[in-house]
Parts: structure tokens; sequence; C-alpha cells
């Protein structure tokens, strides 16, 4: 007997840039699209979203271009979409969501400042699907509120899931979180999260589940890629019990994180590239060099230049003695900056970008490096 079925994904930062590899947007809007092609392969009644849909709330005109082709897929099945906020693309003061914008395609967005849910049928048996997007700063207090009248709703409902964009005690490092596990609402039957980049699935009562994001977006992510991939979640409810299917993505890039010294670190890049799985797509992978020891940059870009077989991010160089000793009672954090950076420039902008993060300024940090380096990437013209 058929059952609700839906795809629950997160984190697929579309519309991101790198500041050195143009390759990496495009990264991002194929995860998304392969996204979309396994929720139509499976035949998924409806599709949830647990926030950063797009990398920051004012997206690209291509980001937005690329998210309405894919919602177009899924309206053509009669697939609707159900979306909250992450950190990265919550709408600041009374901003517009960009998601919002395709009300019209089955899109819903849901819990923007408070707890929000919807009462959908889907093959004979009522779903609720709630959502808190994400409360991080000045709205931290009110999240637990929020968990907690999430959980007074009439019951009557078997099937309830609940979206939500946390860092969750002990997923995440304690004093980075927003909650606690025991702060959740036990009486859902899926608790579907985001934030965590990496998969997790627990049985705590509900089943909670963190699908990861759908591309690597940090080199922090490469050890668990490479245990278990970045992928989807399908998930069958009837009865208020769920079963989780994983499906791994196939369009995400190869990463590999090499550590070496001077004199070996061409060896090992080798190495671990020969012994590297490429993808059907033929993807070149992505490489992040750490060398220890005394050399040059330009000695170091010029050797790996010569691969034809991968791509680098930025190196970086680990000398012996990285920052110079200061004199603890004249020195102040921008002589550290200044110390360990060895420019100028760089400490100004490490400065502000400190001042930024401790109001949780993103778009003001993205335009002190956007002055300091330029952006003159443009989206494509149609």
């Amino acid at each position: 007997m058929h059952m609700p079925r839906f795809m629950h994904f997160s984190d697929t930062h579309i519309g991101y840039r790198s500041l050195v590899l143009d390759e990496r947007e495009q990264d991002f809007y194929d995860a998304f699209h392969e996204a979309i092609d396994v929720a139509l392969d499976s035949s998924v009644d409806f599709v949830i979203h647990t926030g950063d849909l797009f990398d920051t709330w004012v997206p690209g005109n291509r980001a937005i271009k690329e998210f309405r082709n894919a919602v177009m897929k899924l309206n053509a099945k009669n697939i609707p979409m159900f979306v909250i906020f992450g950190d990265h693309d919550r709408p600041r003061r009374n901003g517009e969501p960009a998601a919002g914008i395709f009300d019209f395609l089955g899109v819903q967005v849901l819990g923007r400042d408070q707890y929000e849910y919807v009462v959908r049928r889907f093959d004979g048996e009522d779903v609720l699907i709630g959502g808190i997007s994400n409360m991080k700063g000045y709205m931290k207090p009110k999240l637990k509120e929020e968990y907690g009248r999430s959980e007074k709703i009439e019951d009557g409902y078997r099937n309830r899931i609940l979206m939500s964009h946390q860092a969750i005690d002990p997923f995440f490092v304690p004093d980075q979180c927003e909650a606690k596990l025991n702060d959740l609402p036990m009486n859902f039957s899926y608790i579907a999260m985001g934030h965590l980049h990496d998969f997790m699935e627990r049985r705590i009562g509900p089943l909670i589940s963190y699908p990861g994001s759908t591309e690597i977006k940090s080199e922090n992510e490469i050890n668990g890629y490479l245990k278990q991939g970045k992928g989807v979640n399908i998930v069958d409810i009837r009865n208020g019990e769920v079963d989780l299917q994983r499906v791994r993505l196939k369009s995400v890039r190869p990463q590999i994180k090499v550590e070496s010294d001077a004199e070996n670190y061409i060896r090992d890049i080798t190495s671990r590239l020969s012994s590297l799985k490429i993808g059907d797509d033929g993807k070149k992978p992505l490489v992040s060099l750490e060398i220890h020891g005394d050399i040059s940059m330009e000695t170091v870009i010029q050797e790996i230049s010569k691969f034809d077989d991968a791509i680098f991010s930025r190196p970086k160089i680990r000398k012996e003695s990285t920052i110079p000793s200061i004199h603890t009672e004249t020195a102040d954090l921008r002589d550290y900056f200044t110390a360990y950076l060895k420019d100028e420039r760089l400490a100004d902008l490490a400065m502000k970008i400190m001042a930024h993060s401790r109001s949780e300024d993103i778009e003001g940090i993205m335009k002190e490096i956007e002055v300091l380096y330029g952006d003159n990437r443009q989206d494509t013209p149609d």
C-alpha cells in the first residue's frame, strides 16, 4: 500500500560564489537540480527544505532563475515545496524572501518569525507540516518558547513533521547552539533539521535528521563527504511512523585535503589524486592544499598549475614561526593580525570583519571583502 512520501533536503546554498574558483557556483546548481530529479524519480508527494536554500537572502538573478526552473519541474507533477529560512537566507528586517516569489508554483514559506504549520492530505492521510526558521542572536530566547508552542498544537494528527534550522547541542559545540536536544518537541513523527552540513539521524522518540548540505562548502566537510557522501532523505510516513532512505548525489565535485611539507607536497598530491574515484560527470577534483615549511607561494602556484586533472583552492603555507613575537604591553589585536597576515590591508579587513561578526552582519562582511578584492563577476545574460 502506498503511503505519503516526501524528500527532505537542506543547505543547498545556491548562488554561492567562490572568490577564487568560478566553477564552484555551477557545482551548487548541479547538486540542487540533481536533488530535484531524485524527488521526481522517487515519486514523492511533497518536498521540504530546511533552510539556507540560497547562499544569501538577496540572491542574484541567476540563482533565482535556477530555483524557478527547478520548482517548475515539481509544479508540473503537482508536487508542493515547503521552505523555512536558515541563517544565510533569512530576510533582514521587512525584506521579502526570494523563495516567496514562487508561491504560485506551489512554494510555501513557513515559520519566518514564529512556529507556523499547514495540514495537507496525501494518499488519504493528513500530514501536519510545521516550520520554525533559524532563530539566532536576539531571536534565540524565543526559540524554546516556539518549540513549546509547536508541541501544544491540537492533537489528532498522527503524521507530524517539524522543520527547523538550528544548531542543536550535542550535534554542535554547545556555545554555538541555539537549543538543546531536550528542548525539541517530542510529539512529532519526524524532526527535519537544517544547518549541519554532514548527514545525521537519530531516534529520540521522533526520528531527527540533518540531511546535510548538497555540496561541499567548506574543507571542514571533506572528511564527512569521503565517509558518507552528500545526499538527500527520502521519507515514507504513515500512521505516525517514518522510514528514511538516504540517496547520495552523484554530481558533487570530489574534494580532498592534502597536508604535506615543502619537499613532498607534489608527491602527496599525485598519490591522493591517483586513489580518488572520479564521478561519471568527469568533474575535476578540488584540492585543498596546506604546506608546512619554508616555500614561496609563487613556487607553489607554478607547480600545482601543472596538474591538468585537478583544480586547486588557494594553498595555505604554514612556516615554522608564523607570528613574530609582539610585546604584550604595547600590542593590540590589529598588531597580531598584521604580523600574521603580513599585509596592512588584510589586517584592516580582519578588524572590520570582526566588528561585523559581533553583530552577525553577514552582508557587511561580504561588502568589506568585495571592496578589497572587487567582484567583477556578473550574471551571464540569458
